[in-house]
């Protein structure tokens, strides 16, 4: 997958666009470390249209205004449809204070993907922008809500302007 920085372009403008939150938003409500299950909906051909993930994440503020952001996914998505074969998927990204509060930019991560993230009252949404070798481009996007003890979780996958895959679900966190 290759990056390129016009999507970083397009990135910076959608996530500084539009109205701040009323009070500076903190990460740290989002600290510690949560799991839980997310329905997952792929559209288009596939022997798995509609599955379900164990998903764990863990948000550790930097204490200078900053956080790391872990995610890993169990995925059960190829092989025999009665017996799926189990990968799982691990990322990890560190997003330094900005220079505005509640908004943040990772570093190249692996692949020059560029991730953004930002905090407006109680969602945290991260976003990765990408140019794939085909040409096409790609926008995924997860959103985190505190809703009382637990995390709700949505995501979606566009590629091109279609929209290739959505989930949704619910964390609960386990330890600070």
């Amino acid at each position: 997958m290759r990056w390129r920085s016009f999507g970083a372009l397009l990135a910076a403008a959608a996530l500084w666009a539009g109205p701040a939150a009323a009070d500076d938003p903190s990460i740290d409500a989002f600290a510690g470390q949560w799991v839980g299950k997310v329905t997952v909906e792929t559209l288009g051909p596939t022997d798995f249209p509609n599955t379900v993930r164990e998903t764990g994440v863990t948000v550790t503020p930097d204490g200078k205004g900053g956080f790391s952001l872990e995610w890993s996914t169990i995925r059960r998505e190829s092989g025999d449809r009665e017996a799926p074969e189990e990968t799982v998927q691990e990322n990890q990204l560190a997003f330094p204070a900005g220079d505005k509060p509640g908004r943040w930019v990772a570093p190249h991560a692996e692949g020059g993907v560029e991730w953004f993230a930002r905090l407006e009252g109680a969602t945290l949404t991260v976003s990765g922008f990408a140019l794939l070798p085909d040409g096409q481009a790609e926008l995924q996007t997860y959103r985190r809500t505190l809703e009382g003890d637990a995390m709700g979780l949505t995501y979606t996958r566009i590629v091109d302007g279609d929209l290739k895959r959505r989930a949704s679900g619910a964390l609960t966190r386990f330890a600070r």
